[in-house]
């Protein structure tokens, strides 16, 4: 009998042990994970939503630990379940490991330029690198127009540093440019606001007729009218001959795209301008440049450069210094100097202003270069 109830106890124990062990086991280590649009400075979720549009920056993942310990980590993988329209499939999209200690722990995810592509996606979140939960959420619907204007997108070889207006208008650069510009206007834009962009090599000299992308930048607006962007050839070579395009994107929707070519300068018109700027000397020595278009008053010379491409035999140049005006000197449009020569073939140009008494009068100054005598650039400048 008393095998029979030491049996007994035993099978009690067991079956009474059974469901605080299967508690136990079935506890997760994540009390709540949620998907969301912003979180509060302590976590917490907020704009809980599972469905999100394309162009939203950023989407967050509020995980709440169910014990919180330093000594524990949670990971969230980000992956594209599935998207049509780009082609993905369990497509893992960014990660991210971090300490389980804190009563919310907040993992986001923040897209580049491009919108997101629509389809199904999923959060799979790991505790101390054990599968804990996945939270899906899926991207649809339409991006929300934006109130940002752009328009007169132009091709330059420069830009009026005071105004930020492009100097000139053009679609084709010689190959040895060692800068070349993109400017756009930009209307309706808040001070944050970004413009993005994006170089493309179309084809051309490398062969490939697939798009290569050459370089991307981002400039926020911050009031300014006119944004400009620039590109330069890897140091000591030209640039690869071909079909290019200067792209701008506003929130991941392109909205202008401007087509140019690289070229070689036996193919560039007569009387092609480039490199022109205005500036002056850092040192006595005359070694370091500093391209300005704002002067001291006590700077002794001012120099202008440019570079002229197939100027036909007997091209009449020059260069006039002229004050627009100046309170200071009391005078308007009054040219104070200018310099003459004659010109052939592809050739740099320079020119100097230099002072008498080693000053020079405040107020708004402009450089002119005149090509038989019709005006190829000027470039306004202040003396301050």
């Amino acid at each position: 009998m008393k095998i029979k109830k030491l049996y007994i106890y035993i099978l009690m124990a067991v079956a009474l042990a059974l469901p605080l062990l299967a508690g136990c086991m079935s506890q997760s280590p994540i009390e709540r994970a949620v998907i969301c649009a912003g979180v509060s400075k302590t976590g917490e979720p907020l704009l809980v939503s599972d469905n999100f549009t394309p162009d939203i920056k950023t989407i967050y993942c509020s995980v709440k630990p169910n014990a919180p310990s330093a000594k524990s980590t949670i990971r969230a993988d980000w992956y594209v379940v599935k998207s049509e329209e780009a082609g993905l499939t369990e497509a893992l999209i960014g990660s991210e490991k971090t300490a389980a200690d804190a009563p919310y722990v907040v993992f986001a995810f923040a897209r580049s330029d491009l919108l997101l592509p629509r389809g199904d996606y999923r959060v799979s979140l790991f505790y101390d690198d054990k599968p804990a939960q996945a939270v899906p959420f899926v991207i649809q619907g339409e991006p929300a127009a934006t109130l940002v204007k752009l328009e007169d997108a132009t091709m330059s070889t420069g830009i009026d540093a005071l105004s930020g207006k492009p100097l000139n208008n053009v679609s084709i650069f010689p190959a040895d440019s060692p800068i070349v510009y993109g400017s756009v206007k930009v209307s309706g834009a808040d001070f944050n606001d970004q413009v993005t962009a994006r170089w493309v090599y179309d084809g051309g000299e490398l062969g490939d007729d697939r798009e290569q992308k050459v370089a991307e930048s981002s400039l926020k607006i911050e009031g300014r009218e006119y944004l400009n962007f620039s590109i330069s050839p890897a140091e000591g070579k030209p640039f690869p001959r071909g079909r290019y395009s200067l792209r701008f994107n506003i929130g991941g929707m392109e909205q202008l795209r401007l087509p140019f070519s690289v070229v070689e300068e036996t193919l560039l018109p007569a009387l092609y301008i480039s490199e022109a700027n205005v500036y002056t000397f850092t040192d006595k020595e005359q070694k370091e440049i500093n391209l300005t278009s704002r002067i001291p008053a006590d700077t002794p010379e001012v120099f202008f450069r440019a570079k002229v491409y197939n100027a036909p035999p007997g091209t009449q140049m020059e260069v006039q210094w002229i004050i627009v005006s100046s309170d200071e000197a009391g005078v308007d449009n009054y040219q104070i100097a200018q310099d003459k020569n004659v010109i052939d073939g592809t050739t740099g140009i320079a020119a100097k202003l230099t002072t008498s008494k080693g000053m020079l009068a405040k107020g708004d100054y402009i450089v002119r270069l005149l090509l038989n005598g019709e005006e190829k650039v000027a470039l306004p400048f202040k003396v301050q």
